[in-house]
């Protein structure tokens, strides 16, 4: 089974960054958005972050930033106990870190997110001191 991959962020950021990743991959179905909004409480996110799971009994969301509310949402789902469905959850989210899982072979999820912590870290470069 595909790893279903959950963009969680403030406002637009992270329909901006899947809209990114599709237009130099082409359409991604395991793709999903879940976007906080000013008027959303923890919950609720959390809720909705859950429907777009579906039934996948394990997804990997990638969020936007360390300890923003997004995040930490997301982080009260993984860590309940008893939880119905195993969630990976890597902060930090950009481009080069989703592109590099869109095109990972693995369907092990712990897997990507180790590739999304990489990628997400190696694609940040000072163009000055950048070999190439």
């Amino acid at each position: 089974m595909t790893v279903p991959i959950i963009l969680a962020g403030h406002g637009r950021l992270p329909s901006g960054v899947g809209e990114a990743a599709e237009m130099i991959l082409g359409s991604q179905p395991r793709l999903k958005v879940c976007e906080l909004s000013p008027r959303d409480s923890q919950e609720e996110f959390g809720a909705r972050l859950l429907e777009l799971a579906g039934d996948a009994p394990e997804v990997l969301v990638l969020a936007d930033l360390h300890g923003g509310s997004p995040f930490n949402a997301v982080r009260a789902l993984a860590t309940t106990p008893g939880a119905r469905i195993r969630i990976e959850l890597v902060a930090g989210l950009n481009l080069p870190m989703l592109l590099e899982v869109l095109l990972h072979p693995t369907d092990d999820v712990a897997g990507l997110a180790g590739v999304a912590r990489a990628a997400g870290r190696d694609g940040v470069v000072d163009v000055l001191e950048s070999t190439w």
